[in-house]
């Protein structure tokens, strides 16, 4: 079976989530801050009774916070996580990935660790997310002090 991607922006940036780590598209979210944690983590949501962190990528790219309107519900090794997304645009099947060469330099440098491969999608690059991007994303505030608290 061909590998397929839901492609989704995050400001002017065209991600893909693999379809097998994507459980669900929420809408009309309710995310709670919590204070002095770092820009990544846009704050909680309680999705049918339970509580789930809701990870912000707008931070590490350079854009201003905005009010989660839309998250992916995503499945990973260490449990299910939101990832708040701008906009959900299409189903897609993509072909052989570009060499890493080929893009590896154009993929900002903060998101640079949590992106699989680089396709190029009619005029535009897609940065395919990693299927456990959740687990990377928390290895980057456990591991690293590069991300800023806010």
């Amino acid at each position: 079976m061909e590998e397929q991607l839901l492609t989704v922006r995050v400001g002017p940036y065209l991600f893909g989530a693999p379809v097998t780590a994507v459980t669900e598209i929420l809408s009309h979210l309710s995310v709670t801050h919590i204070p002095q944690t770092p820009d990544l983590i846009a704050g909680v949501a309680v999705v049918r009774g339970q509580p789930l962190e809701v990870w912000a990528l707008r931070a590490p790219l350079g854009l201003e916070p905005s009010q989660t309107a839309l998250a992916l519900r995503w499945e990973s090794a260490r449990g299910v996580s939101l990832v708040a997304v701008d906009a959900v645009e299409s189903l897609w099947s993509p072909g052989q990935p570009l060499a890493r060469d080929l893009w590896d330099s154009l993929v900002p440098p903060a998101i640079s660790p949590w992106v699989e491969s680089g396709y190029r999608m009619e005029s535009e690059w897609l940065w395919s997310l990693a299927a456990d991007l959740p687990d990377r994303l928390q290895s980057s505030i456990l591991g690293g002090g590069r991300l800023a608290a806010g």
